[in-house]
């Protein structure tokens, strides 16, 4: 897996799959998005790509002083490294990044710099500037730019939406192996 970290484009691919998100924990819910994205790309024969960000967005934008991560950026690419995945790409998160609207992000980030041609989305992904840009209202624009967009369902454990929300609140909780659970993996750290 090579790591990107400079906001440039990535020069010697023709094409790419990509998945983006914050992926906190890489949890279950997250590996079936990472497993969609290999075997697109394994099918398509094109590189598979994941977008994450740091810091993390909340961290920059949400002033929620109960948030917190479930894993560092370290953990994160160790987690992700298990994966067979081609390029880890890591945006700097700043407020002002956060302004690019969706579509914004579409032409500047998966155009430009990723030539994505297969978005590979959770059901509740959003990205773009006031997390406008949803499976629906993106779809038309994505398809427009050359970019088919592959929609995954919800990861559930015993009918739970497997989500770093509910992870995060298992936590604070103290339930720790209800947390790990919904991970698949330990906890790198327990926190209080």
């Amino acid at each position: 897996m090579k790591i990107i970290t400079n906001f440039e484009p990535i020069s010697d691919i023709l094409g790419s799959v990509v998945t983006i998100g914050s992926f906190d924990g890489v949890h279950r819910g997250h590996r079936q998005v990472l497993q969609q994205l290999c075997q697109t790309a394994q099918e398509k024969a094109l590189p598979s790509i994941v977008v994450t960000f740091e810091p993390h967005p909340q961290q920059v934008l949400d002033q929620n002083p109960d948030f917190f991560l479930i894993s560092t950026l370290e953990q994160k690419i160790e987690l992700l490294s298990q994966q067979k995945i081609d390029y880890l790409y890591i945006i700097p998160f700043t407020k002002e990044f956060a302004e690019l609207t969706s579509e914004e992000f579409i032409k500047q980030v998966l155009i430009d710099k990723l030539k994505t041609r297969y978005l590979i989305m959770g059901p509740n992904h959003r990205f773009g500037k006031n997390r406008s840009g949803t499976y629906s209202s993106t779809h038309h624009l994505a398809e427009l730019q050359g970019i088919d967009i592959l929609m995954i369902e919800e990861y559930l454990l015993d009918d739970i939406a497997v989500r770093s929300t509910q992870i995060r609140k298992k936590i604070a909780m103290g339930n720790f192996e209800e947390a790990e659970e919904l991970l698949g993996h330990s906890l790198f750290i327990r926190n209080n």
